[in-house]
């Protein structure tokens, strides 16, 4: 019996973790995460070499400054993505014993979502000018019956064009209709209950789906587990399946101490694609629950203004219980 099958089983789902747990879990978690990881067992033993003929010195030399930065690249990346296969399992673990919002009859479950992104268009050469950066909030209400209708009211902000919020009404969230984004098609929990418990079973369902397009399939495997987990809708034992399938993908690391778009603290848990200029997205976790609370993209060459390491679009995500919806 693995650790996720074990929890599952002794999960008490009357039960909610009190704000003082939880707040001594993240606690515990970001404090881990802040200790200098303990690479000893990944560098490798020096050997002892004989002495090189003088003509060939510079040569060796060089070789060998080159050979131990990339070991040393290599080691901390390895580093870096075993910390982060330890922070989603530890985060798996938490959302299976963590009991999730259910709204009682007539409620509904509000998914707000609040999105800072850079504003590009092309410029008179063809070239892409960015002006500036937009912010809109879009709320998604999903009734206790997930049959009624939902609603979703989107704020713009000074996107171009879009001068009001927008309501829609649609069941299933089909706002837009199955190819815009919506959850139609299957229904979410038709498409959430075909992921399984398992972690690594979780992965290889996900890779599976694989048929070509993005700039790797890992890159493909990790957008589509995101999307799913940015939804806010997938339940607790799937999500944690999907958190620890997330670990298995190659290059995924972990950044602790970071905070979304309002201020929330986190988990970063993200990769860089190296077809994509070493760009890094994020999704950043809530350690204690294994709830996304937000996203971010961070560049990783300059481009358009902005510097290395700096955040290009950022968002934060919140779930609550609500009485009506507009």
């Amino acid at each position: 019996m693995d650790e996720l099958t074990l929890l599952r089983s002794t999960r008490d789902d009357t039960l909610t973790p009190s704000e003082s747990t939880l707040d001594a879990g993240r606690a515990a978690l970001m404090a881990r995460i802040a200790e200098p990881p303990n690479s000893e067992h990944l560098v490798p033993k020096r050997r002892r070499r004989r002495p090189l003929r003088r003509a060939t010195w510079i040569a060796a030399g060089t070789a060998a400054v080159l050979t131990g930065i990339l070991v040393a690249g290599n080691v901390n990346l390895g580093v870096q993505s075993a910390q982060a296969n330890e922070v989603l399992r530890q985060a798996a673990a938490a959302a299976v014993q963590f009991s999730d919002l259910a709204p009682g009859a007539g409620q509904y479950l509000r998914i707000t979502r609040h999105e800072k992104y850079p504003w590009c268009e092309a410029g008179a050469n063809g070239e892409m000018v960015c002006a500036g950066t937009n912010e809109e909030t879009t709320s998604v209400y999903v009734p206790a019956n997930r049959d009624d209708e939902w609603v979703q009211v989107r704020d713009w902000g000074d996107f171009p064009g879009k001068d009001e919020p927008e309501t829609h009404r649609a069941r299933n969230g089909d706002f837009y209709g199955p190819d815009e984004g919506g959850f139609s098609a299957p229904s979410p929990e038709e498409r959430f209950a075909d992921i399984p418990l398992d972690g690594a079973a979780a992965y290889d369902w996900i890779h599976a789906q694989y048929v070509g397009g993005s700039a790797s399939p890992d890159e493909d495997d990790f957008v589509r587990i995101t999307d799913l987990l940015r939804s806010g809708l997938v339940p607790a034992p799937q999500r944690a399946a999907l958190l620890d399938a997330l670990s298995r993908i190659p290059g995924v690391t972990s950044r602790g101490d970071v905070m979304n778009l309002d201020g929330v603290e986190g988990v970063a848990i993200g990769r860089e694609e190296p077809m994509r200029l070493g760009n890094r997205d994020e999704i950043i976790v809530d350690p204690a629950t294994g709830q996304v609370i937000g996203e971010r993209t961070v560049s990783g060459t300059t481009f358009f203004g902005w510097g290395v390491g700096e955040v290009v679009s950022s968002s934060a995500m919140s779930v609550a219980v609500v009485d009506e919806a507009p």
